[in-house]
Formats: structure tokens, sequence, C-alpha cells
């Protein structure tokens, strides 16, 4: 009878934008203590993946762990695999995109390793059809997806399948999940066991692990170091020797056979496809056959931050597509883009991702880089354009300066970026939350009205937060958008009717939205209005300064406090890591209420609650008589 052939693979990565200590201890407990032990096994062979991320990491803080890679790489004891350089989910970045990414980290691997790798790890399983012409295009023989794939596409799971699109074929591995396959996490020899136990005599198992499994593995086995796990796996590995040899995907697609054709629906890792879902099916999702209802596209449809986000990275690269004549600046660009593509920003991972505000940040800081190489001197010229830039069928309003980006969505007349230019900050860059099942996110933006009861932050009626405004004639149009519209708010049991009028003028250094709110009533108005601004100036608490403003005198504040301040005049918000500042100014005395978002995150599986940003509304009591106005102005500046 023959042997089984077993692959043991690792897939690795970190986002960009993660903490410091977080890749040192995942180097500690996961990466180090695999490969070291593997070393020792030089008759065990394993896949290992590692981002473009990871490998400059390694590359900085610890190449010793390369230098290792490279021994065990030129021995044949292991195959690294290529796959995009920073981790894109591949369906939702163009094909150019794809072909760049994919080529820069075989470029990194051929220089650093001596050998263009054969096979691409696909992040997150992330599949559309069309990668079946898009690997081959970028060199590959083979790729992986999970055996979940494989079922659903009616292919037998003990051998590689040919997929084609467009006339271009590649293999594709089953891939047996550690995290996904089993009931709990097993070390390597354990899970090839349950895969026999449950399979039969299967010709090809691949079982492969994320990096942080190691971590999960080790804490529950009770043992005193995660190499002494390892290295009882792989002993228990060589013991089997007579029932099935372990091997490497290279080795295997040359001497084996394929099992035939197989198409593979759009699909994602398990995790992946349950979070694209809404809150109300993501429970049940698994065990009634919804999981397969979940895309990798449909995640933009989850956080408005990921369609956010989404939507300023294809914007950002028609820029940089035409860019043209400076080679040097279209890299730049160009790598800035891809960097600003790392996939776990554009939603909730395993790691956190997009709840992560440092991953959310670094994902702008790289488009906003990019933004900023395409604009040659001489030609640029700051100026408001319209364009449906998150395609939902209306314009949105962009603002393109030399200091700083603003745009402003008609839902709600609200503020939904605003970049600094020199610090790469996109200050409106906070995570929406959780209204209660079966009701609409709150959104996290800046401007959204609100009409409360007199002397009150509460009980907003007005209906203007995420309302439609219409967007109006400017004298102005290059520095100037108006918007307004007509509504209605319960005030004294009654609905009142009122309009808000509010032009969005942009200056260097500062933006001033110019509020005119109107009674159409026969009768006076008493109410207060709100302005809710929601800021992130910073990734943590101690990182961000609060002050408030009464004429001259200042008072310093507790970030991650929730506060009331009255008759303020303005608010400063400190970025400290990059010694800047957010002043709020406004020409009528206000107050205020301060609130620190937190959102509650797993990472390995213990909840975190991580700061996302500082939501600020400011109020003022209006007492409006018939057919009557009142302005005033609000305004956001920028500060070294």
């Amino acid at each position: 009878m023959l042997k089984s052939h077993v692959i043991i693979g690792t897939y690795n990565h970190i986002p960009e934008g993660a903490e410091e200590s977080f890749f040192e201890e995942t180097y500690q407990v996961c990466w180090r203590p695999f490969l070291s032990a593997l070393y020792r096994f030089p008759e065990i062979y394993a896949v290992v993946h590692y981002t473009g991320t990871v490998l400059r990491w390694l590359e900085a803080r610890h190449p010793e762990f390369l230098m290792l890679l490279e021994e065990m790489a030129a021995r044949k004891q292991i195959e690294l695999l290529g796959g995009g350089f920073f981790a894109p989910l591949l369906p939702l970045v163009s094909s150019q995109d794809r072909l760049g990414q994919i080529e820069l980290l075989t470029t990194y691997i051929r220089k650093a390793f001596g050998k263009r790798p054969r096979g691409c790890w696909i992040q997150d399983y992330a599949w559309e059809p069309s990668l079946a012409s898009t690997l081959p295009t970028c060199g590959f023989d083979y790729g992986f997806l999970p055996e979940r794939s494989f079922r659903l596409a009616g292919a037998a799971l003990g051998l590689p399948a040919v997929t084609e699109d467009q006339g271009r074929s590649v293999a594709v591995i089953p891939v047996f999940d550690a995290v996904e396959a089993f009931d709990s996490l097993l070390p390597p020899d354990a899970a090839v066991e349950a895969v026999r136990d449950r399979h039969g005599e299967l010709p090809l198992i691949a079982v492969f692990y994320p990096d942080r499994a190691a971590k999960a593995l080790w804490e529950s086995s009770g043992l005193e170091s995660p190499d002494v796990l390892f290295e009882r796996s792989f002993a228990a590995l060589r013991r089997e020797g007579l029932d099935y040899e372990t091997t490497t995907a290279n080795r295997y697609m040359k001497a084996s056979r394929r099992s035939g054709r197989a198409y593979f629906p759009g699909s994602a890792s398990e995790l992946l496809m349950r979070r694209s879902l809404p809150e109300s099916a993501q429970s049940a999702a698994a065990s009634n056959g919804l999981l397969q209802a979940g895309s990798p596209r449909r995640l933009l449809l989850r956080y408005e931050e990921s369609m956010d986000l989404y939507a300023k990275m294809q914007y950002v690269r028609i820029l940089v597509g035409q860019l043209r004549g400076d080679k040097s600046r279209k890299k730049t660009a160009q790598e800035e883009l891809w960097r600003g593509q790392c996939g776990e920003a554009y939603w909730y991972g395993p790691t956190g991702g997009l709840c992560r505000l440092p991953v959310r940040a670094a994902a702008y800081a790289a488009l906003i880089e990019a933004e900023k190489a395409t604009r040659q001197r001489g030609t640029f010229s700051s100026g408001i354009i319209a364009a449906d830039i998150d395609f939902d069928g209306e314009k949105e309003i962009l603002y393109q300066g030399g200091d700083y980006n603003a745009y402003v969505h008609l839902k709600g007349g609200v503020l939904l970026e605003f970049d600094s230019m020199r610090t790469r900050t996109n200050y409106v860059n906070v995570l929406s939350e959780s209204a209660g099942e079966g009701r609409p996110r709150r959104s996290r933006r800046c401007f959204h009205d609100r009409v409360f009861p007199f002397g009150s932050f509460e009980g907003d009626s007005g209906g203007f937060a995420d309302g439609l405004y219409s967007l109006g004639e400017s004298e102005r149009p290059a520095h100037l958008a108006v918007l307004s519209r007509e509504g209605q708010a319960d005030l004294d049991g009654r609905r009142r009717s009122l309009s808000i009028r509010k032009g969005f003028s942009f200056r260097k250094g500062s933006l001033t939205v110019e509020y005119l709110i109107s009674n159409k009533e026969e009768g006076p108005l008493r109410f207060r209005f709100g302005a809710e601004l929601n800021l992130a100036a910073g990734p943590d608490t101690p990182r961000v300064g609060l002050l408030a403003r009464r004429g001259a005198e200042e008072l310093p504040l507790e970030s991650g406090a929730a506060l009331r301040i009255e008759g303020a005049t303005g608010i400063c918000l400190e970025n400290r890591d990059d010694e800047e500042k957010v002043e709020i100014r406004s020409d009528r005395p206000f107050d205020f209420h301060h609130k620190p978002i937190f959102r509650s995150v797993v990472v390995d599986g213990i909840s975190r609650d991580l700061y996302q940003g500082a939501s600020l509304v400011l109020g003022w009591d209006l007492d409006i008589p018939a057919g009557g106005s009142v302005r005033f102005s609000l305004a956001l500046e920028l500060r070294a």
C-alpha cells in the first residue's frame, strides 16, 4: 500500500500598524519555536508563508531567523510560499495590484532565499474564480483552499484539483486548517491522526496553522514552552514514518497526478464568511448553511469603515494609475497604495483588524502618502470635485488641499474624512457602533446635526443626523460647498418644522462650517442644537491630549473620561505622537459632552476594550422666533 503524504504548513501575518510588542511576542511564542524545533528534525518537511510585512520586520529585528530560513530552504526541508506582499484580500484589489503585490513578495523571496516560489498562499482563503487565471499569470503552479471549498465544489479531498479561468489553469491543494477543520486546536501529529480517523487513508493530507495558533496550543498544553510542544509533535510524526511521510507541496506536485477538474465558488475563511454577515445571522450561520451567503465583498457592507477605506483605496489607485513620467515617484506611490491594501484593515480579523485603531490608521497613512506622491509640484492646485467614491449612487464632495483633504457626504451632511497631509492622519477614523439587535449601526463621523430638548444632550428627535442633504449653488465653487435640508423634530410634544443650511468653507489650514438654522413654524421654537464630532487623534487615551477653552482660559481635561463642560468657546485634541493639534472653535459659546469610545475586541480568545476615538457633542441652546433664523460657525483647524 502506498504511503500517505502529509504537508505540514504554517501561514504567518501581522497587519501593518500593529504594535512592536505584538510582533515580538508572536516571534518568541509562534515563529521561532516552530522553526527552531523543525530544524532539529531534518526528516520532517514543512511549507511556510510569511507576508512581506513580517519578513521586513524579521530582517530588521531578528536577522538570525532569516538565516535559519535560508539554510532550511537550501537543504529543501522547507518550502516558502508566495502571495501578496501586504496580505491583501485579493478579491478586493484590482488585477494590476494583485500582480504587483505578488511580484513584490516573489522578488523578495527570490533575492533573500535564492528560489522563486511555485505555490501561492491566498490570504484568508479569499477566493474568487478569476484568481484561477491570476495565479498562473504570476508564475504559480498551485494554491491552497480549505477542504470546505472542495466539498462545495464537489471535488475529492485527498488530491489537488485543477481549476481554470479564461483558458488558464492552476492546481489547488485541499487544506485542513487547524482553526476550522477540528473541534479544538490540535498539534500537527494529532491533527493528522484526526483527519485519518475521519476520512481514512487519503493520498494527501495538508494541515495548516495560522501563527497565533501556536500560542493557544502551548497555553492549553501545560508544557513549559512552545518549543517542547513542537518537538514532541515532530517526534510523533517521525515515529509514524511507516504509515505516512511529510513532504513539501512542490515536491508532491512534481511527483503526483491531479484528481481532476473543479470550479470553486467564491469563498473565504470561515471567520471572514461569518463576520461578513449581519449580526443576527452570524451565530447560526455555520450550522444552518448560511455561511456561504458571506463573502469578502460583503465585508464592505458590514462596516461603513470598511467601505470608507475601500473607497479611499480605489480612489487613490486611480490617481496612482494616472501618474506619468516620474518612474521613481510612481514606484513609491504604488508601494504605499499596496501597503494600504493590507487585508486585515478591512475587516474584523483574527487579531482585531478593522477594530484596532492603529491598523486602520496605518492603512490610511499609506494611502495618504500614496496620494501625496501623485501630486506633482507646479501642477497641483487645491479645490473641490464631486465624485461618487463610495459607489452608493450619490456624489460626495471632495476637497483636496495642500495641507489637508476633506470629504463630505450628503447623507447626514457629514464630514467622513479629514486628512492631515503632514502627519498622514485621517482624524475622522472612529469605528461605528451597534445600536442594538436589528437596528442600524450608529455612524461616527463629524458634523452630525442633532436636535435635543432645551438644555439636554439626550433624545435627538430631528432626523437630520443621517438624513439626505441637498447640494446648492455656491458663489465660490472651488472652496465652498453649501448643503441644506428641510425637516421636522419632536419639540414640546409636536412635530415642528425647521431647516438647516450648512456651508463647508475650505481654507488653508482650516475647515469652517457656517450654520443657518431657520424656524419654519408660525410660533417660536426652543431647543438645543447639537453638532456631533467624532475624532481619532491617537491610538490610546494617554497619547491623546484634550483641553477646553473659555475665552483666554484653558481647562486641561482627561481624554479617557466622560465629562461635560459649559460655556466653552473651543476644544483642542492633541495628537501627541505626531505633535499635531485639532482645534475646534465656535463664534458662539457652547456646552459640550465628551465621551471616549471603546470597542470590545477578541484577540487570542481574550476580550479587550480598545480605544477608538473621542465623541464630542457640542450644544447651543436656541430660542428662534417664528420665521426667524440663527447663524453661527464652527471651525476645525490643524496646528503643529
